[in-house]
């Protein structure tokens, strides 16, 4: 029987299998990791999510060889953005899920607890910077007017009234580019990889481990993803910038400007104005199919709560969760779409896993992706709720996993509902509507 692509969705965890188990791959292909945004609480979500997905793994068959011990650390692409880069940095660099999660909750020996100042410094450097050149522009202006010039839009002379209304607009130009500085975030990263002897730098970092990191920014001024990795044209970036650059949420943060390394070369400005990966991608999975990798395992804190609770409504709750609910279906609406570009597009030959919070998870919810004081319980609620999904659908991972010769933690005992009866699943005919 001839092979067909699948399409499984159940309890936040989605499949999409392209390869045919059936066909040996010798040797055992790449496997990447690719990690969403999510803030505080979503980045908090995810290192919680992650220890569970660690602990779910157990040891890995090479083809004509004995199997090893497997875990995240051992995959070979680690792929992120926003608070998704810091993650997917120290997972490339070696430190374990477990530590991870100590790091965040505060119980780590080895490394310096993730404080509130370390994501919130104030930004107030960029006060000064801005007044000279707001002086300046209102000088032009000021002598514009003064001088007769001709008023280019308008194709005669510089009027008093315009030239004022110009005048009081450009007061704009002193308001601060964001409330916050990455600059806290990112020497709180260079020491914490100092002290874990990592190198802060793409190559080094490759050629030390073994494993490729790639973090992506948004060009602000061009509106494009910025790639950087070891053997990304923007590789020469320090990492600790990288991460910084990428987690920039605009107004949150002021953006990153960074010295690039391209500069001089046609079309290449000499600074970049990085912002935050998200506003490209909700996660770069194509990145990781790019670098080579048959197994894709991808997670997003961030989608939409299904809220069907009889006779109520999220607008009675207010602006606040209106927002929030606005954020998560943003981010996961457009998740969606590019997982069906990944099952629909012949050019992505890859098995891909997407971990998500279920559609019922209310307790995440309520927790605000901004909010530094919910991240222990974000991180506690993110290990229990993925341990459940994964345990929730142990046979269909188990089975997808098995075809790269990746084998899972047996539950402690079989759940009624990973039976088949309960998977959602979607043929390549037939994605769209099964949509809706």
């Amino acid at each position: 029987m001839a092979f067909t692509p699948r399409f499984l969705k159940h309890r936040g965890i989605t499949v999409i299998q392209k390869l045919d188990p059936a066909l040996p791959r010798v040797p055992r292909g790449k496997v990447g990791l690719v990690l969403a945004g999510g803030a505080v609480a979503g980045g908090a979500f995810k290192a919680g999510g992650l220890r569970a997905l660690d602990e779910s793994l157990v040891r890995r068959r090479v083809p004509g060889g004995s199997a090893h011990a497997f875990g995240l650390n051992e995959f070979d692409v680690f792929v992120g953005l926003s608070a998704g880069s810091v993650l997917a940095a120290v997972l490339a660099a070696g430190i374990v899920p477990d530590e991870i999660f100590r790091i965040l909750s505060g119980t780590s020996d080895m490394y310096e607890t993730f404080q509130p100042w370390h994501f919130m410094s104030p930004n107030l450097g960029e006060w000064m910077s801005r007044v000279p050149r707001w002086l300046s522009k209102e000088q032009e202006l000021l002598t514009n007017w003064l001088s007769g010039a001709t008023d280019t839009r308008a194709g005669e002379r510089q009027r008093f009234g315009a030239t004022l209304r110009k005048m009081v607009e450009a007061t704009a130009r002193l308001i601060p580019s964001g409330l916050f500085d990455t600059s806290a975030l990112e020497q709180y990263l260079r020491r914490q990889m100092a002290r874990a002897g990592v190198r802060d730098d793409f190559a080094s970092l490759y050629a030390q481990t073994g494993k490729a990191l790639y973090l992506t920014a948004t060009d602000l001024n061009r509106g494009e993803i910025v790639v950087f990795g070891h053997d990304e044209p923007y590789g020469k970036v320090r990492i600790s910038t990288a991460i910084a650059a990428s987690c920039a949420i605009p107004i949150w943060y002021r953006p990153m400007l960074v010295d690039n390394p391209l500069a001089g070369m046609k079309g290449e400005p000499d600074r970049l104005d990085l912002v935050d990966g998200g506003l490209m991608r909700t996660a770069n999975v194509r990145v990781a199919v790019e670098k080579g990798c048959d197994l894709v395992v991808c997670y997003n804190p961030f989608t939409r709560i299904r809220y069907d609770r009889a006779g109520r409504s999220l607008h009675d709750h207010g602006m606040p969760t209106i927002a929030t609910q606005s954020m998560r279906t943003l981010i996961g609406a457009r998740l969606d779409l590019a997982k069906e570009v990944v099952f629909l597009d012949p050019d992505v030959q890859a098995d891909v896993v997407f971990i998500e919070p279920a559609e019922d998870d209310y307790t995440f919810f309520n927790m605000g992706a901004l909010n530094f004081w919910a991240k222990d319980r974000a991180i506690h609620h993110g290990y229990s709720a993925v341990r459940q999904a994964i345990d929730a659908s142990h046979d269909l991972l188990a089975e997808l996993f098995a075809n790269h010769g990746i084998e899972l933690r047996t539950p402690p005992a079989p759940s009624a509902s990973s039976t088949a009866a309960n998977v959602d699943m979607r043929e390549s005919r037939g994605v769209r509507s099964a949509n809706r």
